[in-house]
């Protein structure tokens, strides 16, 4: 119904237009419809320019903090098995550099300086923290820890070094991507190494979670949770403060339905937490406007 009642102003204003032209313009036939046409353009691309300017006068500028919970992730996953290989993990990645990106003790930190226009995706123009690039569209993907020599890497029947997982390109690697009701967070890993832990049932739940399979290339998209988009929209709204509240329960609801909770401040503290702390199981997600 929207739809056409866009349409149908559309065609009364061209039609408008074009009696404007013809009749109290004197113009020819020919000159009218060209004029209508010239004119309904222009209107069409001010109209655009005009909301694209309202969205970038509403926004706010953000920042997002995103850090996995290893232990129960890479537990309840079957990558390690116990605290040996946990520790082997931790010693692995004290080792890194601290110039090096290191996403198992950093997490991912990314802050969206633009809204999206009507043809993007949100959240719209973001740049990455931690490898200093800008992202029109925002999928950031990082192996968990990488093993010496690590790139392109297809060696059959060979253990990683870390995890009980084929040693298969870059695989494990932690993602956080745009999805279609919300953002999509996981790990990709080898297909076959999937299927055969789902088929034993070590996985338990986690065999019935989300995920998308690249046959061609030998992987699987696991994902594990999904972070409503609601949770961002404080930032590309203004919402008026008698309807703070509801705002706020519809987001915690839809929170709730992912698996998410919100994390309550201490309101004994002296010193405000100026950022939004949410929890899942596996996830840790803090925003803050800029």
């Amino acid at each position: 119904m929207p739809i056409v009642k866009a349409l149908a102003r559309s065609l009364l204003f061209v039609a408008v237009l074009y009696v404007l032209f013809r009749y109290a313009g004197d113009f020819s036939t020919s000159q009218s419809v060209v004029l209508t046409i010239v004119s309904w353009v222009g209107y069409g691309l001010y109209e655009k320019l005009n909301l694209s300017r309202k969205a970038e006068d509403v926004f706010t500028p953000f920042c997002v903090s995103f850090f996995p919970n290893w232990y129960e992730l890479l537990s309840d996953l079957t990558l390690i098995k116990g605290e040996e290989d946990w520790q082997r993990l931790c010693e692995a990645s004290n080792k890194i550099p601290a110039t090096k990106f290191n996403v198992f003790k950093q997490g991912f930190s990314f802050t969206v300086i633009r809204p999206p226009s009507e043809q993007d995706l949100l959240p719209g123009l973001a740049f990455w923290n931690n490898e200093k690039v800008f992202l029109n569209e925002l999928e950031l993907s990082e192996p968990v820890i990488e093993e010496e020599g690590d790139g392109f890497r297809l060696r059959l029947g060979e253990q990683h070094n870390f995890f009980d997982h084929p040693s298969w390109s870059s695989l494990p690697r932690v993602v956080f991507r745009w999805g279609a009701k919300g953002y999509e967070i996981g790990l990709e890993v080898q297909e076959d190494w999937w299927k055969e832990r789902c088929q034993s049932g070590a996985v338990k739940e986690l065999a019935n979670i989300k995920k998308d399979t690249d046959h061609l290339c030998g992987t699987t998209r696991l994902v594990i949770a999904t972070l409503p988009y609601s949770e961002f929209a404080i930032y590309y709204q203004r919402v008026d403060y008698d309807k703070q509240g509801k705002v706020e329960a519809e987001r915690d609801k839809q929170l709730k339905a992912n698996g998410w909770k919100r994390k309550e401040e201490d309101r004994d503290s002296e010193i405000r937490d100026p950022w939004s702390r949410i929890e899942h199981k596996y996830f840790s997600v803090a925003h803050r406007g800029i």
